[in-house]
């Protein structure tokens, strides 16, 4: 029926898992959690922060959101050892590490699970959102970790925990997919 055709527009969204080595996916969850409550010096993407920008080659100022997870990857395999790869592409683009999963990724289901990374994207632009997925819960609710968020009852610009919906969009962002990961 159309009803249900519309449905599945929608609420069709993609997946695409990257192989990754399992305890660097476990460490880097553990930097991650250690960055919440990070915050910016002036709001203005600058301050500690400024060490995701850098890690992927950005100036203060630049939005941070995917320099924050790749960042957690990459302090975790510096941690393990530097023979492991980071799964993530090195940039500051959510929807760059999207298009990179889904080009070499393996397609799965869209189910969120712990350590997913979910990307948003700004009308057909380049730019977009993503935070990884800490806590699963029902009917789409997941609780991430985001960089580069306004901190609620706060003034102030940083690292924090919150809760999202799979199926509902972020300000004008649409969810685009998730990245997961594939434990080796």
């Amino acid at each position: 029926s159309l009803i249900v055709l519309i449905q599945n527009n929608l609420f069709a969204k993609e997946k695409y898992k990257l192989i990754c080595n399992q305890q660097l996916l476990e460490e880097s969850r553990k930097v991650l959690v250690n960055q919440i409550g990070t915050t910016e010096k002036t709001n203005n993407n600058d301050g500690e922060v400024e060490k995701y920008l850098k890690s992927v080659d950005l100036t203060k100022g630049m939005p941070y959101c995917a320099a924050g997870q790749y960042w957690c990857f990459e302090e975790a395999r510096k941690q393990l050892g530097n023979n492991l790869i980071n799964p993530l592409p090195k940039t500051g683009l959510a929807n760059l590490i999207f298009n990179y999963a889904k080009g070499i990724g393996i397609a799965s289901i869209y189910i969120a699970e712990i350590d997913d990374l979910i990307v948003w994207r700004k009308d057909n632009t380049a730019f977009g959102h993503i935070e990884r997925v800490i806590k699963t819960g029902k009917a789409g609710w997941v609780e991430t970790i985001a960089f580069n968020i306004k901190i609620p009852n706060s003034s102030k610009q940083g690292v924090y925990q919150v809760k999202r919906n799979l199926y509902y969009p972020l300000s004008r962002m649409k969810i685009r997919g998730l990245v997961g990961f594939i434990k080796e």
